[in-house]
């Protein structure tokens, strides 16, 4: 059995899990050390049709790692987003356990440490007899709990996953608080960190908010919500910072849009007159949402600015959900993230603790 086994999880998505996996896997791969990855259960990550069930983040740890296991040994179980039990009707449970413990011993098989992805939650999988921290005492792993800082309530947050833990006789080995705001970083480490640490938990990295790495391409976005470029197509490489909702008056929208830059907005496909403020204003990329198309008098304007017009099928909500989930998301074969991560965590996590403690 491997000696070394980190389970990475968190309690919501988006929190940066996977950032944190690749980082302190290429952080032991530069010491020699054989790493392995494992993702029990995923979801479905694309919205683009035929990749419903390909996870991203696993292509890119199989890709840093070199590791030769098939995807389905690596993540023995992808559902679907939203609506899944119809596949499971006839589950046995005991079945789906055995199947994930045979999958964990191959990938393991000849690694000096193991990393362990979770889902959004500590609790996806229960259906399966394979919680978080059930897997975790299986495996014999640590549990490394990742979390995006927002407010003084994920302190409520920490300790209802402390408690849910100790529910398998599993222990928290640590907390890392990722993309912290500049203004609220001197009162994580200050009021934050003591508070968590005085509930026997130790605060194993502090990571700010990094643009860089959060930032995305108006291509990207395109590509993860496959949508249909209407015009502006030469500005696809436009980076996005900001997400906007045009949901005003076209007034009140222009100095909403002037306030911020590298601004993506999503407004209805029939709001011409905010899909042309957004262009008078030098907004990255439009996404039309409903798909409902504007006036054709906004194409040629796209076009001209560089601006790419997306229209898509979902409402305005959905797409900004959607959108939510891409920040932060690091594709095969994209160095300039990878390497903003590795450099971020090593910069703000205590990385050499948890490789060397987590025996």
């Amino acid at each position: 059995m491997v000696k070394k086994s980190i389970y990475i999880a968190s309690t919501e998505e988006s929190t940066g899990k996977s950032v944190i996996a690749l980082s302190l896997a290429s952080i032991a791969k530069e010491s020699g050390e054989k790493i392995g990855y494992f993702k029990p259960v995923s979801l479905e990550a694309s919205l683009v049709h035929g990749r419903e069930g390909i996870d991203e983040d696993i292509e890119v740890m199989r890709r840093i790692l070199g590791l030769k296991a098939e995807y389905n040994v690596l993540c023995p179980f992808t559902l679907k987003r939203d609506y899944f039990l119809k596949d499971f009707l006839n589950l046995d449970v005991s079945q789906c356990v055995e199947s994930v413990l045979k999958s964990y011993r191959e990938a393991s098989n000849g690694k000096d440490i193991m990393l362990i992805e979770g889902p959004r939650s500590l609790s996806i999988g229960a259906f399966l007899g394979c919680p978080v921290p059930k897997l975790a005492r299986d495996f014999n792993a640590k549990v490394l709990l990742v979390l995006k800082f927002k407010d003084d309530f994920i302190i409520d947050e920490i300790l209802q996953a402390q408690e849910y833990c100790a529910r398998w006789d599993v222990k928290l080995f640590g907390v890392i608080l990722n993309r912290i705001s500049q203004d609220a970083i001197g009162r994580v480490e200050k009021v934050i960190k003591p508070f968590i640490e005085r509930q026997g938990i130790k605060v194993l990295g502090l990571i700010p908010e990094d643009k860089a790495l959060s930032a995305l391409t108006a291509g990207e976005v395109c590509e993860f919500i496959g949508g249909e470029v209407l015009a502006g197509e030469d500005g696809m490489d436009n980076l996005i910072e900001t997400i906007l909702i045009g949901a005003m008056t076209p007034e009140s929208a222009a100095k909403y849009f002037r306030k911020v830059t590298n601004e993506l907005v999503i407004t209805g496909g029939d709001r011409s007159d905010i899909i042309l403020t957004a262009l008078e204003t030098g907004v990255s990329a439009i996404i039309l949402t409903g798909n409902l198309y504007p006036s054709a008098k906004v194409f040629p304007k796209a076009d001209h600015l560089k601006i790419p017009l997306i229209i898509v099928p979902y409402d305005t909500y959905t797409t900004l959900q959607h959108v939510q989930k891409m920040i932060g998301r690091i594709k095969p074969g994209d160095p300039r993230r990878i390497n903003a991560a590795i450099n971020l965590v090593k910069k703000n996590v205590d990385w050499e603790y948890i490789l060397k403690a987590a025996s």
